[in-house]
């Protein structure tokens, strides 16, 4: 099933985990803790696809494009803590899936380097408001949930391109068929 919109098809994600105004607003309010450990936190993203060679081979233009590709993490990350969820956000994720197809991405690694993120901004939530343990985990609750939601545009972001690559590659062979069988169909009163 493809979305009608990637939006529309997050709003329904949106409902069916119960994410809210309040959890928008819990995350909104990390951006001041986190928002100075986004260069480690994006450094260490980068160091550890240095370190796989599958991950590492979709990057063919040297520092110059992981200098590029850090901005460009730099402003995910400011936007993933902004608290506005709004249509543009959503194009600007799926964009995210669309390229990670164009260029080869192996999705698995889309979803370890989430996973990866995740880890590294909830240790830096941990690490910095200790004292306020019942309200880390809700506000914990609450990044989980947008991620998972940025996950899930990502994947279908994937899934929708690999469909319709999998319908143009069906629609060829099928062609191809059609197309082998009138040539035996045209050669064959040649050979009686």
């Amino acid at each position: 099933m493809e979305p009608a919109s990637p939006f529309a098809r997050y709003q329904q994600l949106q409902s069916y985990v119960g994410w809210t105004d309040e959890d928008a607003r819990r995350v909104q309010s990390l951006e001041p803790l986190v928002r100075p450990h986004f260069a480690a936190l994006i450094d260490d993203f980068y160091a550890e696809i240095e370190r796989h060679p599958d991950a590492r081979r979709v990057i063919t233009g040297g520092e110059e494009q992981i200098s590029r590709l850090k901005q460009t993490l730099h402003a995910w990350l400011a936007e993933l803590f902004s608290g506005r969820y709004d249509r543009q956000y959503v194009e600007r994720r799926w964009r995210v899936g669309l390229r990670h197809v164009e260029i080869g991405l192996d999705q698995v690694y889309t979803n370890a380097a989430l996973s990866r993120l995740r880890s590294g901004l909830l240790t830096v939530i941990e690490e910095s408001r200790p004292e306020l343990c019942i309200e880390t985990l809700v506000v914990r609750r609450s990044l989980n949930i947008l991620m998972d939601l940025d996950l899930a545009l990502i994947e279908d972001a994937y899934q929708t391109e690999y469909r319709r690559r999998q319908r143009a590659a069906d629609r060829l062979a099928a062609i191809g068929e059609m197309a082998g069988g009138i040539a035996h169909e045209l050669r064959k009163p040649l050979n009686d």
